[in-house]
């Protein structure tokens, strides 16, 4: 069989609304988490070089790097951890 060229791909994002858990339905965070599959043979694609957990400030990825997992925040919004929001968590392999 022929190998893929990866030509076509199908992508996908679910926009996750994070709220600080009180009574406020008011999110405090917004993360955006994006997958990649080759159309044509249907290989997942990896996102390479970011942490695995989940950053509300940045960039990260699921334990098996297929699902990049972005901070985001509407235009004009200031958004730091000084405002005491959460931050997320890393996971590392242990040596």
């Amino acid at each position: 069989m022929k190998p893929c060229n990866h030509e076509s791909f199908m992508v996908s994002a679910d926009i996750q609304r994070i709220t600080d858990g009180e009574s406020s339905a008011k999110p405090i965070r917004f993360n955006a988490e994006i997958r990649v599959t080759c159309e044509q043979c249907k290989t997942p694609f990896r996102f390479i070089g970011l942490p695995a957990g989940v950053d509300l400030n940045g960039a990260a990825v699921s334990v098996d790097g297929e699902e990049g997992r972005f901070a985001i925040a509407p235009k004009g919004e200031v958004v730091n951890e000084i405002e005491g929001g959460p931050v997320g968590f890393t996971v590392r392999k242990v040596k």
